[in-house]
């Protein structure tokens, strides 16, 4: 349920939110799959096969493919059995696949149970499963290794978030117990595992447990009785963390008591407070002097949410003007905010959309797009983060003599200038965008700021290839959508047929040295001086990217020359 929210604080946002980011909206990612119910995790398979598996709070994993047109799902895990039936706060609370998923197919587990069946969720457990050789959307329920098992002394405040770190070792981590303001002393306590983010090996075993202490653990051989599994602690709920791709810092988001959330970067060894601080704030009385807390790195108050949803820095492709960005929002508000931090200057906080739904978790898909779930027990979707202002076009297209048809692949990265032009003579020019063609890919993102949604030609202009039109009436292209477009499956995604097959694919001929749309004896000359000097680098002569105009591209030159290539227009 939405907060009351002062009029003064509206105004601040509304000052504060600048028209550069209230483009980004969420919108829904998956439309024609079945709803979810109490969907609380989203992680993407790590095999190179694009699926995603979505985890439900009773217990089950769906697994499917990232398609923004999939229909079907499948049930990969069925733990409706074991987990916690009820309970807002218990249940199926994280997953997190191994490094080596691909080859081992071990997947790990966070969730409560009841021993004494009466869905009171007394227990916290993190086991290890392992999926079938034989169908890779099936887990063998008969695999489960249990590694940690604790007691909760209240059903609310389990954390559960499970994930691997840049080194290797898997994270967990277990709110303070529960009931209010950690009555149990937990988050303080080093001497037990409750208020902590914990770092253990899977990859080994130690001490009669099926983990072992990595070596580089803060209390590690420790003589106070502290638990060596600790890595963070003074939390009081972090049931939502994340690691920067990038970088590998962990930033954490923690759920407040009565006042304030906040975002910590958590590190080695660190207190961050609780039961003692809430946020920047003392909890209660207390006395901060000498205790050696760390400060969050950004806090909001009560008056604009209610529990932060932790989520992750954007490290994806679609959305440049949100790269590096911490992506993040509040279960209870819905809002999803944008907070920006470098380390050395304090945070600053962007709003960029208020919705109507509790958000319950982040996810991301194996291009490190963010996405946001909403939590319901009939209509759990799945929502996207796009530019609303901006034509996204993923372009797939090869260069003639760049392409290799034994390896189907590029010999170098490169530059084009895409336009975008009215499907109606006389074919005005409406954008243009620059991208680089990826290698081995073959594609290249486009971003065109200024075309409204509409039907377009697009035109390809590589800097020594024919300039190429897509296929005949043009394309229908949307603002707030990605849209996939592919010169090199069909002789008819280019007007004219202007391409030349090249093993199993359509090139854009190349050899147009001098840019004048057409490829003749002047492109000849041109090349014929460059090999006769010895020309090298980054030149138009250079039609095959191998840095040397040879007698290589004097024949590739030779050949389009001959049959007089030119420009074909509509």
């Amino acid at each position: 349920m939405k907060k009351f929210r002062y009029l003064y604080l509206l105004l601040i946002l509304f000052l504060t939110v600048s028209d550069s980011f209230s483009q980004y909206k969420l919108r829904p990612a998956f439309p024609n799959l079945p709803v979810f119910s109490y969907p609380i995790e989203m992680i993407p398979a790590n095999d190179g096969s694009n699926r995603l598996f979505v985890l439900q709070q009773r217990g089950l994993v769906y697994v499917f493919n990232n398609s923004s047109t999939v229909s079907t799902r499948k049930t990969f895990l069925n733990l409706s059995g074991k987990v916690s039936p009820s309970g807002s706060e218990l249940g199926l609370l994280g997953i997190a696949l191994h490094p080596n998923y691909a080859s081992n197919r071990y997947l790990y587990v966070n969730y409560t149970f009841d021993s004494a069946g009466s869905g009171s969720g007394s227990w916290s457990r993190v086991s290890r499963f392992t999926a079938s050789s034989v169908n890779p959307d099936t887990v063998l329920l008969n695999t489960e290794l249990i590694l940690m098992t604790l007691s909760q002394p209240f059903s609310n405040h389990n954390g559960g978030k499970v994930a691997f770190g840049p080194d290797g070792y898997l994270y967990l981590s277990f709110g303070d117990g529960g009931s209010g303001g950690d009555p149990n002393g937990n988050g303080q306590n080093r001497s037990v595992l409750l208020g902590k983010i914990l770092r253990i090996n899977v990859d080994s075993a130690a001490s009669g447990k099926n983990y072992s202490i990595p070596v580089t653990n803060p209390f590690y051989g420790n003589l106070s009785g502290y638990k060596e599994e600790i890595y963070s602690y003074g939390m009081r709920n972090t049931w939502k963390f994340s690691f920067d791709d990038l970088n590998g810092k962990l930033w954490a988001g923690d759920v407040g008591q009565n006042l304030y959330e906040e975002i910590d970067i958590i590190e080695s060894g660190k207190n961050y407070g609780w039961n003692k601080m809430e946020g920047y704030h003392c909890y209660g009385t207390c006395d901060t002097t000498g205790k050696g807390f760390t400060r969050p790195v950004w806090e909001y108050s009560h008056s604009l949410g209610s529990s932060i949803t932790g989520g992750y820095v954007y490290r994806g492709s679609l959305l440049p003007g949100l790269y590096g960005k911490y992506i993040y929002g509040d279960y209870g508000a819905g809002t999803v905010w944008a907070l920006t931090y470098d380390f050395i200057n304090p945070a600053t906080n962007i709003q960029l959309q208020d919705t109507n739904f509790l958000i319950s978790s982040f996810g991301l898909d194996n291009n490190k797009e963010v996405y946001a779930l909403s939590y319901s027990s009939t209509n759990g979707q799945i929502y996207k983060i796009v530019n609303t202002s901006v034509i996204t076009l993923n372009l797939k297209a090869a260069i003639q003599g760049f392409y290799d048809n034994t390896t189907n692949r590029m010999s170098i990265k490169d530059t084009s200038r895409i336009y975008l032009r009215s499907n109606v003579s006389p074919y005005q020019l409406i954008d243009s965008s620059v991208t680089l063609m990826d290698s081995v890919s073959l594609s290249g993102l486009c971003f065109f700021n200024n075309a409204p949604t509409g039907t377009y030609y697009i035109v390809v202009k590589h800097r020594n290839g024919i300039l190429t039109w897509s296929k005949n009436n043009g394309e229908n292209l949307v603002k707030g959508s990605l849209i996939n477009y592919d010169f090199t499956n069909d002789s008819s995604k280019a007007y004219g047929n202007n391409q030349i097959r090249k093993g199993n694919i359509y090139c854009i001929y190349n050899g147009d040295a001098d840019q004048d749309g057409t490829i003749d004896a002047t492109d000849v000359s041109l090349i014929d001086n460059g090999a006769t000097n010895g020309l090298s680098g980054y030149v138009s002569t250079d039609l095959t990217g191998d840095n040397f105009v040879d007698a290589e591209d004097q024949s590739i030159a030779d050949n389009n020359s001959l049959n007089s290539i030119s420009v074909i227009n509509p």
